[in-house]
């Protein structure tokens, strides 16, 4: 078997590399191509995935994004015609144009309803073979290309087959895992599906900050340069190590829908605060369902300081909630990397 994975953003490189690592241990072969964007290259050098960096991620405006887009696309065409994949994988623009030139199939995995990221989605799924995303967005039809699994992107890399957190992480920088500290991440929210998006008011930030601080030891998480106001808590180890840090805190506080989502999957209590809170079917179904999440809008971050009030004053009730209810949903979801697994070879015929 031999894959073209397109990795264009951190969570990316999450979502695939134990389905790369299971490729390479089948005696498969793997093209990867990268996008320097965040922290993806240093997360796929940090995980030993070999890649090609094709593009640097645009500043946000709509000129800069085509032309980063057809420049990429153009790159991974010509890596694809001497690589020759049998089939593309990905969360990309590029995958589905350049396996229909050199008609081969793609697999374009998302699990944002179309409505949250309707450019992706009018471009990328008529162009691609497949479709693939959670079940719980069988609003969408695309027909026989729409393949659906019982889960999450996160399963594919916090699922408990795959990760158990490291406890000598936490320790590494002074924290002591069994006395509560916090999350809080902050987003820049410049993706194209992110315009007149909105996060956590700075007030708000600042007031959680303080709330916080006074309940034990403060992360601040971030995708661009923190304020310095801030920065006295900046998270300070590499990107890859954040999972073992969030595995072990007694709260998520953030803007970020995947770092909430791995929260969640994680049984760590986790607020967030956007725009898209209430939009996204996933999120909506891991705090509706599951009771492992609550969304506010940034014009309700008051309601969002209550709560975590409410949350510090029970706190250890409120993380053995979490837990229960995340035991439920794994008993409900499935191992993702399995299933992306079967699905190939059968889609394949190998």
């Amino acid at each position: 078997m031999r894959l073209l994975f397109d990795l264009g953003h951190p969570a990316h490189v999450h979502l695939f590399r134990n389905l790369i690592k299971k490729v390479v241990s089948e005696g498969g072969d793997v093209l990867t191509a990268s996008r320097d964007k965040d922290v993806t290259v240093d997360l796929c050098n940090a995980y030993g995935i070999p890649q090609r960096v094709l593009s640097r991620a645009y500043s946000g405006n709509f000129v800069d994004g085509f032309r980063e887009l057809v420049q990429r696309t153009v790159k991974m065409l010509r890596i694809a015609k001497r690589f020759k994949p049998d089939a593309l994988l990905g969360t990309s623009m590029s995958i589905g144009p350049v396996g229909r030139i050199i008609k081969r199939p793609s697999f374009v995995f998302n699990e944002d309803d179309a409505a949250y990221v309707p450019l992706f989605a009018n471009f990328v799924y008529p162009a691609c073979t497949y479709v693939v995303t959670p079940d719980c967005l069988k609003h969408e039809d695309y027909g026989a290309k729409h393949l659906m699994y019982p889960g999450y992107h996160e399963l594919a890399y916090l699922h408990p087959d795959h990760f158990t957190p490291d406890p000598a992480v936490p320790r590494s920088i002074g924290l002591d895992i069994d006395k509560p500290y916090y999350i809080i991440r902050f987003v820049s929210l410049k993706a194209h599906h992110d315009i007149h998006a909105g996060g956590l008011p700075i007030e708000a930030a600042r007031t959680l900050v303080d709330i916080l601080s006074n309940h034990g030891s403060v992360l601040i998480t971030t995708e661009g340069e923190l304020r310095d106001e801030f920065k006295k808590y900046q998270y300070p180890l590499p990107a890859e190590k954040l999972h073992d840090v969030l595995a072990f805190a007694s709260m998520y506080i953030g803007e970020s829908q995947t770092v909430t989502a791995e929260a969640s999957v994680l049984g760590v209590p986790s607020l967030r605060c956007n725009t898209f809170v209430g939009r996204i079917t996933y999120l909506k179904e891991l705090e509706k369902k599951y009771g492992l999440t609550i969304g506010y809008l940034p014009d309700e971050s008051d309601m969002l300081i209550a709560k975590t009030q409410e949350w510090l004053e029970d706190l250890e009730n409120v993380k053995r909630q979490m837990q229960t209810r995340r035991t439920k949903m794994l008993e409900e979801k499935i191992n993702l990397v399995d299933w992306q697994w079967r699905t190939l070879c059968e889609k394949l015929s190998i």
